[in-house]
């Protein structure tokens, strides 16, 4: 059974390992990192248990050694929901190392109006969800627990200093529609 500092150890390297070009395959690191995230199971639990957090989420920076890539490891109270934002001009990936989170994605309208809701991803342990630089993307984290707290590991790469543009918030009337569950045929047996 590996330890919690041996699971963000490996975590950390194959993050390293993929980011020393100039622009990672995000594809291949999410597949390397979610097997990790797998192995790591009972390590990556001890560490959520450990998390004592209440209100906000705690983010804590691991170290890179280069300023072009940033690894963020947030600890999600439990029924947490971020604001929404985008990570600018910059490459990123976002994976559960514990519990469950659901990414809203929203999307700037031409005209300067309210973001429009436009997709959920519901992501678990090893589920990863990776956006290019090139993408402006709108979203909000929302742990899917309401009693236990989530683990997630967040990677982001590109220019340093693009930092984080957090949008307005959504009027009320802009919320998305509830999704409504289709039947897709029967059941196979």
């Amino acid at each position: 059974m590996a330890s919690h500092r041996q699971s963000l150890k490996a975590l950390r390297h194959i993050a390293l390992t993929h980011c020393r070009g100039e622009h990672p395959d995000l594809a291949a690191l999410a597949r390397e990192l979610g097997s990790a995230v797998r192995v790591h199971a009972d390590g990556l639990d001890e560490l959520a248990a450990r998390a004592r957090i209440a209100g906000a989420p705690r983010i804590r920076p691991l170290r890179t050694g280069t300023q072009h890539v940033q690894l963020l490891l947030i600890a999600w109270p439990a029924n947490h929901v971020s604001s929404l934002h985008d990570h600018g001009a910059r490459w990123g990936l976002e994976i559960p190392l514990h519990g469950a989170l659901e990414i809203e994605a929203w999307r700037r309208q031409n005209d300067g109006g309210d973001p429009l809701a436009h997709g959920r991803h519901w992501l678990g342990p090893g589920d990863a969800l990776w956006f290019d630089a090139d993408q402006s993307r709108l979203h909000r984290c929302r742990n899917l627990s309401g009693r236990e707290a989530a683990l997630s590991l967040h990677l982001f790469g590109g220019a340093p200093g693009a930092g984080l543009a957090y949008a307005p918030p959504p009027s009320t009337r802009q919320r998305m529609p509830p999704s409504r569950p289709a039947i897709a045929g029967p059941l196979p047996g």
